[in-house]
């Protein structure tokens, strides 16, 4: 493992702690060793040159958050009657997001638009698929479900039927426009299938699924459609008010049954905290939990969690309080601008094609060269891409460190090193394609064995410190 990744950089530095110290330290020692830390490691992304991951950036914002959480970090939400304000957190979230994903429509309808809020993107998807199991089994006497997704959903989608046994159907997406058929997509639909998926956008490629074509099918078929909008939920929205062609993937379409939206991401909150919406409150009640006879009392939750602190609710609702409306359309406008001048510098690149048609996160492949090369010599110049396979390429999703002066001419400058790079380099195997693909040219089943034993090995060192 210590030739391909190093789990554990900090063992040389600091002590390795395999046991309870018997004697507490000096707080001011620790919270000094921390600040170390968190000085060294926001480095890494503070220049704007790296993709995600750090959506807001600003540290002001975070102090603000910081402060928002410590005054109720300590709260447990469970208990309500101890903290009522997790209500007030939780509740008016839930409506503020409701209203962004113009529940209105749904209730002009007749319909009973709720949400909750979940610890994050793939625990609103768990969410959201738990609902429609228990729903289907409960009114349509379905004992065997099964999701029918594109190939470019989350991989919490697959976690969700593994966990809940579901089957999970995947089909291939049109491999130019980036986007699932809805024509395909219903020659899977059984019934059996309780959901079907669409995204706003796609995590590998930033495109919008045909989200109101998919509406159409699921009301056709009697079937629910789940909107992935944890990356897009709160970006996309203000785009469309700024003028940008986002077509319309919420509750104004007929058939979305329910949506994910993480407040952590471009709401710019605390990471924990997610929202998921469903367009009526018998199919999220599907999936509450209550067990009236057990000794320690009377127990339930709405969700899959129990406790759950009332700090993180509260930073989430301070964010979306603090930053507004207007907030939000100005980031927003900053983030499609320099998303548009990064895939501008993209396009004037004849060997470079982008995927699709992007929008605030956009990928790239090459049919002249490894695509690889290019995040690996980008990677040199301190950018961090995230690597797509089938086929190979890379995307960068863009956050309010790219707007910063200066970052978008960098990327253009830097990038086309990266090609002159690539095309030098085009006959010689990419040390990052090797190690993320496996094995040049694409896993094998048998080398798919060794790449899961790989990953298992990687998520065996998160989990572990290093022996003495």
């Amino acid at each position: 493992m210590s030739d391909l990744f190093d789990a554990y950089p900090y063992a040389s530095r600091f002590p390795v702690l395999r046991a309870i110290p018997e004697q507490g330290r000096d707080r001011d020692q620790i919270l000094a060793e921390l600040r170390l830390l968190a000085q060294e490691e926001d480095s890494s992304w503070q220049g704007g040159q790296c993709s995600g991951t750090m959506y807001s950036g600003d540290h002001a914002h975070y102090g603000f958050l910081e402060q928002a959480f410590g005054l109720f970090g300590h709260a447990n939400a469970l208990q309500r009657d101890l903290c009522p304000s997790a209500t007030r957190f939780e509740g008016e979230v839930i409506a503020m997001t409701l209203d962004l994903m113009h529940a209105d429509a749904a209730r002009s309808a007749g319909h009973d638009p709720v949400g909750m809020m979940t610890g994050g993107g793939t625990a609103s998807i768990l969410q959201a698929m738990l609902a429609y199991r228990d729903h289907a089994a409960k009114y349509r006497s379905i004992d065997r479900p099964n999701v029918v997704r594109p190939s470019t959903a989350h991989p919490a989608f697959a976690k969700a039927a593994h966990l809940f046994g579901m089957e999970l159907r995947t089909i291939p997406v049109d491999p130019q426009t980036t986007l699932v058929d809805p024509e395909r997509l219903a020659e899977e639909i059984d019934a059996n299938t309780v959901a079907i998926i669409g995204s706003a956008g796609n995590y590998p490629y930033g495109t919008i699924d045909p989200i109101a074509d998919l509406g159409a099918l699921a009301l056709e078929r009697g079937v629910g459609l789940h909107v992935d909008g944890c990356l897009g939920g709160f970006l996309l929205p203000f785009a469309e008010q700024l003028g940008y062609p986002i077509p319309a993937f919420d509750f104004r379409v007929p058939g979305v049954t329910s949506i994910s939206a993480d407040t952590h991401k471009y709401a710019y909150g605390l990471k924990g905290t997610s929202t998921v919406l469903f367009r009526d409150k018998v199919v999220r009640n599907a999936a509450y939990f209550a067990e009236a006879d057990w000794v320690g009392g009377k127990y339930f939750s709405p969700g899959m969690e129990g406790s759950r602190s009332t700090g993180l609710l509260a930073s989430a609702w301070a964010s979306l309080v603090a930053t507004g409306a207007e907030g939000y359309r100005r980031y927003a406008r900053e983030i499609f601008e320099a998303s548009y001048a990064m895939q501008a510098a993209v396009r004037s690149h004849p060997d470079l094609r982008l995927l699709g048609d992007p929008t605030f996160l956009f990928a790239f492949t090459s049919d002249s060269f490894d695509p690889y090369h290019v995040s690996e010599h980008m990677a040199r110049k301190g950018w961090r891409f995230n690597g797509l396979q089938y086929p190979n390429g890379v995307h960068f999703a863009v956050t309010r460190p790219q707007t910063q002066p200066g970052v978008t001419d960098r990327f253009a400058a830097d990038l086309a090193e990266a090609v002159a790079y690539a095309q030098a380099n085009r006959d010689t195997p990419s040390r990052t394609g090797a190690i993320y693909g496996g094995f040049p040219g694409g896993p094998t089943p048998e080398s798919g064995s060794m790449l899961e034993l790989l990953m298992g090995q990687l998520m065996d060192a998160q989990l572990s410190v290093p022996m003495p």
